[in-house]
């Protein structure tokens, strides 16, 4: 069993394979949170990267449970490309430190 997985649809996963990331092929939200729900209950898996527009399609609940679960820790990341509307990258780093830290940070270039 890997320490980090990514759960992403097909096209999403071809980067995180040739990282070396172990991706798991998630073509609904449903999917996902079948998934996710089973790797939670795994103790070897330390990180696992969600592919955001799906993570988003998962109940409120099951998002919630899966943000503030520590072990393994549950990381929605945005598919390239970023599309019109999505958070910029500042906004995101920052929201991501905000939920790590518990402190509102501000980016400057």
């Amino acid at each position: 069993m890997s320490y980090v997985i990514a759960l992403m649809e097909k096209e999403a996963g071809l980067g995180y394979r040739l990282a070396g990331v172990d991706v798991r092929e998630t073509p609904t939200s449903e999917e996902m949170g079948r998934q996710a729900k089973s790797l939670s209950r795994d103790p070897g898996v330390r990180l696992v990267i969600l592919d955001e527009d799906l993570f988003r399609g998962l109940p409120d609940a099951l998002q919630r449970t899966l943000e503030e679960n520590r072990s393994p820790l549950f990381v929605p990341v945005p598919s390239l490309p970023l599309r019109k509307g999505a958070p910029r990258p500042e906004e995101y780093v920052a929201r991501l430190i905000r939920r790590a830290v518990g402190y509102q940070i501000r980016i400057r270039r």
